[in-house]
């Protein structure tokens, strides 16, 4: 199987769109609930905008015809603090386990690099052990948990605030 990874573009609204719907009503672990995004192009089609105006990054992975995973960096926006990003990823889960999580993480980190972003930060569900192995794996470490600070499928979850510095 052949996966590309390149920035997001404003031309990939719609499809980004059918990609969040599917990851919305799969994925296990994702902030959000099923419906509970908004999903509308012309929104996100903003938050592209904004994305690329803001000079965060945002990668999409694709096979031969769709969107499978994303992995998005945002940066602080106060003097202090820009040197900070926060980092979401979200693969589709026919697509676990074929490196798409490692090549995403590899663009982020070369994004970074590149634009003097010295913190990646995320936070992860404790039981998601596929993800925190995944980013321990690129040098996150656990630097506190957030006890209770997810609630789903009738249950709290504690969540693991991760955090990677670079050179």
């Amino acid at each position: 199987m052949k996966i590309e990874i390149r920035d997001r573009r404003i031309e990939d609204v719609n499809e980004f769109c059918e990609f969040l719907y599917r990851l919305d009503n799969e994925a296990e672990y994702m902030l959000v609930e099923k419906g509970e995004r908004n999903i509308d192009a012309e929104v996100i089609s903003g938050n592209i905008e904004a994305v690329i105006d803001n000079g965060d990054t945002c990668y999409i992975a694709k096979d031969e015809k769709n969107i499978v995973g994303y992995a998005i960096a945002v940066r602080e926006k106060f003097i202090r603090t820009k040197h900070v990003a926060t980092i979401v990823i979200g693969i589709l889960e026919d697509y676990f386990g074929k490196g798409i999580g490692s090549l995403l993480f590899q663009n982020i980190i070369d994004w970074a690099t590149e634009n003097n972003v010295k913190r990646l930060e995320l936070t992860v569900i404790k039981e998601n052990v596929r993800a925190v192995n995944l980013y321990k794996k690129y040098g996150f470490n656990i630097e506190g948990i957030r006890e209770k600070a997810t609630f789903m499928n009738g249950r709290y979850y504690d969540e693991l605030y991760m955090a990677k510095t670079l050179e």
